[in-house]
């Protein structure tokens, strides 16, 4: 089961970050780019943790 939660929280990072690069890439000059980088980083990894623990569920999660 833990797996399964590696997986789907593998898979929201991918997402995020594709979705970032491409935001960041050309939406914004190329002065700006490693400044949002850092300044996007926290949001890049929260949602990720964040989606992953509120779509898990109990069996997903149970230390046995």
């Amino acid at each position: 089961m833990l797996l399964k939660f590696a997986i789907r929280f593998t898979a929201v990072l991918l997402s995020v970050l594709i979705l970032a690069a491409i935001v960041i890439q050309f939406f914004f000059s190329s002065k700006l780019t490693t400044d949002l980088w850092i300044i996007a980083m926290p949001i890049i990894l929260g949602i990720p943790i964040l989606a992953s623990v509120v779509l898990a569920k109990d069996d997903e999660l149970a230390l046995h």
